[in-house]
């Protein structure tokens, strides 16, 4: 949309023709999934109250309407973590002393913060003061996927934006087109993403996820049987893939989340559908009870691992 890679038109319609009537707020909250182009979004709204035509805004040929889109418009600013691994409020003390500066060419100047997970509290309780009495000029956008880890004074304060999964028709129509040569997947792939098109980006451009999706396949078996000497098969995999014990985690709880819906004949809805017969084979194995069980004991180790229990002894725990 205007040359931003973005999936919700409609929606971003809206917020332009806002522009377009002088009815625009001036602080808002973008909340969406990574991989539905919430930033982008933020990226075209900041291009539309930046640009030099309102009315037609954002127009794409004035100088900041390109400026925007090289992410070079001295406007529109990005507040990130840099290096750190949070927004501190040093960061929004910094951001206040540019508030008071006006726009350089724009009537608006917009502050983008590209991660409103990373605002401590101290950070966001100092941008509250910040936004107490702000000038006219300025717009806030905070990017989050959950605005929910925001302080309850700042959700009051913002106009807050949701940006919904989209349709799998969307999905597909936007691995098709940005992907041509992946037809052999797309049915996997739509079902895969759930509604998150930048998903397909993640495993399309990333040379070993199909290898690992079944080689966790196979290993799969072992997690289902009962011999004991198949916990140390999983364990040992564990430990040779640590870097990526998180995502196998992820391919069992899909396989087994696949397997309760063969079993309960809907088959229509499984992830794996590329995967369907070997899937199958599993659920003829094993009875229903048993898939659950499984299934709530992978969310278990997954909750595990995020504790930053150890990966050897908690693949142990899951396979015995």
């Amino acid at each position: 949309m205007y040359g931003y890679e973005t999936f919700h038109d409609e929606l971003m319609q809206n917020l332009i023709n806002s522009v377009h009537s002088g009815l625009s707020s001036h602080a808002y909250i973008f909340e969406g999934k990574e991989g539905l182009g919430v930033r982008n979004a933020a990226r075209l709204f900041a291009a539309a109250l930046t640009c030099r035509n309102r009315e037609i805004a954002p127009c794409g040929e004035c100088p900041s309407c390109k400026e925007a889109k090289a992410d070079t418009n001295p406007d529109i600013v990005y507040v990130n973590s840099g290096d750190k691994k949070s927004i501190g409020a040093e960061k929004m003390r910094a951001l206040e002393e540019d508030v008071a500066i006006k726009p350089f060419a724009a009537e608006r100047k917009v502050y983008i913060i590209e991660d409103g997970a990373l605002l401590t509290e101290a950070a966001q309780n100092v941008f509250l003061k910040t936004f107490e009495e702000p000038p006219e000029y300025a717009v806030f956008i905070i990017v989050i996927e959950n605005s929910s880890l925001l302080l309850e004074t700042v959700l009051s304060r913002f106009t807050l934006i949701h940006f919904p999964c989209v349709s799998d028709a969307k999905v597909e129509s936007y691995i098709k087109s940005k992907y041509p040569d992946e037809t052999e997947r797309v049915p996997f792939l739509v079902k895969y993403c759930a509604g998150i098109p930048g998903e397909a980006d993640k495993v399309i451009e990333n040379a070993e996820f199909e290898n690992l999706r079944q080689v966790s396949l196979e290993k799969f078996s072992a997690l289902l049987s009962h011999d004991k000497k198949s916990a140390f098969i999983i364990s040992k995999f564990a430990e040779e893939n640590k870097d990526d014990f998180s995502k196998i985690l992820d391919f069992w709880l899909s396989f087994s989340r696949d397997i309760i819906l063969l079993q309960t004949d809907a088959d229509e809805r499984i992830i794996n559908i590329d995967k369907k017969d070997e899937l199958r084979g599993f659920s003829s194995q094993i009875n229903p009870e048993r898939t659950v069980k499984i299934f709530g004991k992978i969310v278990k180790t997954q909750k595990m691992l995020s504790r930053y229990v150890n990966i050897k002894a908690t693949a142990m725990w899951l396979a015995l």
